[in-house]
């Protein structure tokens, strides 16, 4: 019995069980024994040819006498002359691109392949068959081409193609000997596909798979393909947009062999789409690193010694590196060229390195407040009057205050050292010590000394006074008069300090009221906090703006690479 005769069979008590059930449950008019007598005949005839006439079917006959032994040999190449090339046509469907393994550099796609080719020894008339014109037979009856992919990952054929049918359509009404062959069979193929990451992840690759026959030369099997591969049937893939697929002949020349070798390569052109990458890895780089240089760079009081602004750009620094260590597993490893992503986080780690070893400086700097000692003239012009242009930064209060009533501003410094005047006609007064000796001030060298620290009251405001005074050397020349007059103005003028104290140096005793004046801790405190902050902010600028033109320089990069891309890509066609 055949697999025909016993569906037949199951189909029959099928359908006699459903007319049972439509008499009973419906009340119809059916009749069942003539339905059974008519089911019964076909049974009769159906066994009668699949018992005794099975063979002498169209189909069954003409597989027969197509596939006969001493007829078709699987093993010989299918023409009557064997000096004459077998043509081979491809055509292929790219279904979908399963996998780019940009480490092991090869990619994974999913084809649907058809090879057609004219067997000759495939001949029959369909008038003797039934007129049957086409016949589909196992793939493993008829002879095949050995097409191979060159290039190959899987060597095993078996585990890249699905080998099923083959469909045979005579050529005899054209007038021609034999028979049309198409093999049709999906594969997936992993080839190798040298990636160029230069310019990752906006870069344009081109992977390309080489078929050919593994044995046989052009003068055997001449190969043929159709220019552009289909792509009706393809699967959107969510990492990369399919440019073209297209296929291009080639005739080598190898040293082995007479004749040229025909060569196909499939070459596809892909483009990464870059979204992800930039969303999950760039721009949250970037933010991370400016947060880490606004970390970095923000002004601290006094009480504070911002060594925890350390702490943070190690931290940053190891995130970075995990980031990267992240970016290049995705990547083969090549020592050609740097990726632009490489690039990109390698700027980022310098910035980080560069603002973590600037804020131990600044650090130091800030630290100078507890040694008691202002900063130079030179720094405190530099810092105050000429950086601060660009810092932007409001002189806090207390210590405007402090200059202001100490007529000690950073912008004066140089004003006072070239305008001041060194004339000896002038002398300086303080009404705030108002009884001193000569003792307390001065010593024996006419230095400037404190002998006694209690006279100065430091608490007070501190006023200088000019006043004129004549000096009259020249007693032998005046009268007894002029003499007894001068004598009687000496005596009136309980405040003027000695002649000697005249001699002095009137630059030095302006500096030492002053000295006294902003010695205090608060004003070196503030003034040392003032030059840190300064320097914060400066700093900040230039690291934030860093990060942001290698953000943004990363990103126009990708844009000119793509126009380039186009470019080229309109070129080639």
């Amino acid at each position: 019995m055949s697999i025909g005769y016993n569906f037949y069979i199951v189909y029959k008590n099928y359908l006699i069980l459903y007319l049972v059930i439509l008499q009973f449950k419906y009340g119809l008019s059916i009749t069942i024994n003539a339905t059974l007598s008519k089911l019964s005949n076909n049974t009769d005839k159906y066994e009668r040819i699949s018992m005794k006439d099975y063979g002498n079917l169209p189909h069954i006959k003409l597989t027969k006498d197509l596939l006969e032994s001493n007829r078709y040999d699987t093993r010989v190449r299918p023409v009557s002359n064997h000096t004459r090339s077998l043509k081979i046509y491809i055509s292929m469907t790219l279904y979908q691109i399963i996998d780019v393994n940009e480490p092991a550099q090869n990619i994974k796609l999913n084809m649907w392949m058809v090879q057609r080719w004219h067997d000759e020894m495939l001949d029959w008339n369909p008038q003797e068959y039934n007129n049957i014109q086409s016949i589909i037979l196992p793939s493993t009856s008829i002879w095949k081409p050995d097409t191979y992919i060159y290039n190959s990952v899987i060597m095993n054929k078996d585990d890249t193609e699905r080998h099923m049918n083959v469909r045979i359509d005579s050529t005899k009404i054209n007038g021609l000997r034999g028979a049309n062959v198409s093999f049709l069979y999906p594969a997936i193929y992993t080839t190798t596909c040298r990636l160029n990451v230069k310019f990752f992840p906006y870069e344009q690759e081109n992977c390309t798979l080489t078929i050919s026959s593994w044995t046989n030369d052009k003068s055997a099997l001449d190969y043929y393909a159709d220019p552009t591969v289909n792509l009706e049937n393809f699967i959107r893939n969510e990492e990369w947009d399919v440019i073209s697929f297209k296929i291009f002949r080639h005739e080598y020349k190898y040293a082995c062999c007479e004749q040229p070798w025909v060569i196909l390569q499939a070459s596809l052109v892909m483009r990464r789409k870059p979204l992800y990458y930039l969303v999950n890895l760039i721009i949250p780089t970037s933010i991370i690193t400016l947060v880490a240089i606004t970390g970095f760079f923000t002004p601290a009081s006094t009480s504070n010694d911002r060594t925890e602004k350390i702490n943070l750009g190690i931290t940053t620094l190891l995130a970075m590196s995990i980031l990267m260590l992240m970016v290049c597993d995705q990547m083969p490893t090549t020592s050609e060229f740097v990726p632009l992503i490489a690039w990109f986080y390698l700027s980022i780690i310098i910035i980080i390195s560069i603002g973590t070893f600037l804020t131990s400086v600044v650090l130091a700097i800030h630290s100078q407040r507890q040694y008691g000692k202002l900063p130079s003239d030179w720094a405190r012009y530099f810092f105050f009057v000429i950086v601060n242009k660009f810092a932007l930064l409001t002189v806090p209060p207390q210590l405007k205050q402090i200059w202001t009533e100490c007529d000690n501003e950073p912008k004066n410094i140089y004003k006072k050292k070239l305008n001041f005047p060194a004339s000896q006609e002038n002398f300086i007064y303080s009404k705030n010590v108002k009884s001193y000796k000569k003792s307390d001030i001065i010593n024996n060298n006419n230095n400037l000394k404190i002998s006694n620290p209690s006279v100065i009251d430091k608490s007070q405001d501190v006023e200088m006074k000019v006043f004129k005074y004549s000096d009259n050397k020249n007693d032998n020349k005046n009268d007894s008069t002029e003499k007894s007059n001068n004598n009687d103005k000496n005596k009136k003028k309980e405040y003027v300090i000695n002649d000697s104290v005249n001699n002095l140096n009137n630059v030095k005793l302006n500096s030492f009221f002053k000295r006294i004046c902003r010695g205090s801790n608060r004003q070196i405190a503030l003034e040392w906090e003032f030059i840190a902050s300064i320097l914060d902010r400066i700093l900040l600028i230039t690291f934030g703006s860093c990060v942001i033109i290698v953000t943004f320089g990363m990103m126009a990069i990708g844009v000119i690479a793509q126009r380039y891309y186009d470019l080229e890509n309109n070129v080639n066609e």
